[in-house]
This record gives structure tokens, C-alpha cells and sequence, in this order.
């Protein structure tokens, strides 16, 4: 990164719409998988995994109006989820980590397939929408995963979130319970049962 954009950014808020104006590369380095001040070591190689916490770190909270669209365009919500225990996935096929995160997203949507009453739903926040999603799942044999998309970031504007990946473990009835900022271990054999303790109120 040129030294005159670090100065910028250390003394002047970044405008989003202008990073999206500038292309992939300087929203990579806003959104980045990483602050655009970490040092370039940790961007290259990004954050390890980890393990999904055994409790909810924060009382059941509201969520913001959270809206993103399917591949075939119709608006949804988490809320069209409830009932449901929902893991929301905010993500980008530019990210690294994102990257790597998802093959472990996908075994657990399979994982949790027969019971049903846990949904994946990872929201990509690529500007390129649904058709880059297909063309990542396709490439990376992704298979069990909704094409979900957010390409103005919504989504994380409303989480306050200025990074991915992020995910959001949510209840059955609809409120935040977990939120975690970096990849997670998705693909533990006990996740399923894990997720579901802490929707309990474990």
C-alpha cells in the first residue's frame, strides 16, 4: 500500500461509496478481512479459525433491519428465519479468510440439513452480486449454500461492522446471540449441538 494512503486514512474518514467507486482492490483493503493498518503479514495470511464460543457473550439483543437479496433478486430478511436458530455470514470471495471459512460453512449446512431447524445463510457483499457467488461456489465446489448477496453493504452498515468475515448466531426468535468478527471452525463435529445450546440460553 503506497505510504500516501496510509497518512490518508490515519487522518481522514474513509468514505465507503468512494472505495466502492474505486474498484475491488481499495474495498478489499477497507473491508479487507483485516484493518487496512494491519500489518501486511497478518493481511496476507489472515486471522486462524476459531472455535465457536460454549455461550452467548452478550444478553439477546434486537437486531437492525438486516436486508439482502437471493439470486433470482426477492429482498430477505432473518426474520423470514424465524423459528429457526440462523448463523448469518457476511462475507466476500476477495477475503482470504472468507475463502477458507466457507468450505467449513458448507459442511455445516449439510450437517444441520436433515434436522432443519438451523439455517446458513452466508450474504456476500461482492459489488459483482449473485453471478460472482455462482462462479466462487462453482470454482471451490461449494455445494449446500444459498447465493445470498448484499452488494451495497447493508448488512454490515447496520451491524456497525467495518470488516469481514463476520457472523451472527441468532435465536429462534430472531435476536442476536453471538456475534463474531474473523473465520470461525464451522466444520466441528459438535457444532450442530453447540449452536442449539446457545439458542437455549446456554
Amino acid at each position: 500500500m503506497p505510504q500516501i494512503l496510509t497518512k490518508r486514512v490515519l487522518t481522514e474518514p474513509v468514505d465507503r461509496r468512494a472505495l466502492l467507486a474505486n474498484g475491488g482492490t481499495l474495498l478489499a483493503a477497507w473491508l479487507g478481512c483485516n484493518s487496512i493498518l494491519a500489518p501486511r503479514a497478518m493481511a496476507e495470511e489472515g486471522p486462524a479459525p476459531v472455535a465457536l464460543p460454549t455461550r452467548a457473550e452478550h444478553p439477546p439483543r434486537a437486531l437492525p433491519d438486516l436486508a439482502f437479496t437471493d439470486e433470482g433478486g426477492a429482498t430477505h430478511r432473518p426474520a423470514d428465519w424465524r423459528g429457526r436458530i440462523v448463523v448469518l455470514n457476511v462475507w466476500a470471495t476477495w477475503c482470504q479468510p472468507c475463502v477458507a471459512e466457507m468450505p467449513a460453512l458448507s459442511v455445516l449446512a449439510r450437517q444441520v440439513a436433515p434436522a432443519g431447524d438451523i439455517a446458513v445463510l452466508p450474504v456476500s457483499v461482492d459489488h459483482g452480486g449473485a453471478a460472482t457467488v455462482r462462479r466462487f461456489y462453482h470454482a471451490h465446489g461449494i455445494a449446500g449454500l444459498p447465493v445470498l448477496c448484499d452488494p451495497d453493504m447493508r448488512v454490515p452498515t447496520a451491524l456497525h461492522e467495518d470488516g469481514v468475515p463476520v457472523s451472527l448466531v441468532i435465536d429462534r426468535g430472531g435476536r442476536e446471540i453471538l456475534r463474531i468478527s474473523g473465520p470461525v471452525l464451522w466444520d466441528a463435529p459438535d457444532l450442530p449441538a453447540r449452536l442449539r445450546h446457545l439458542a437455549a440460553g446456554g
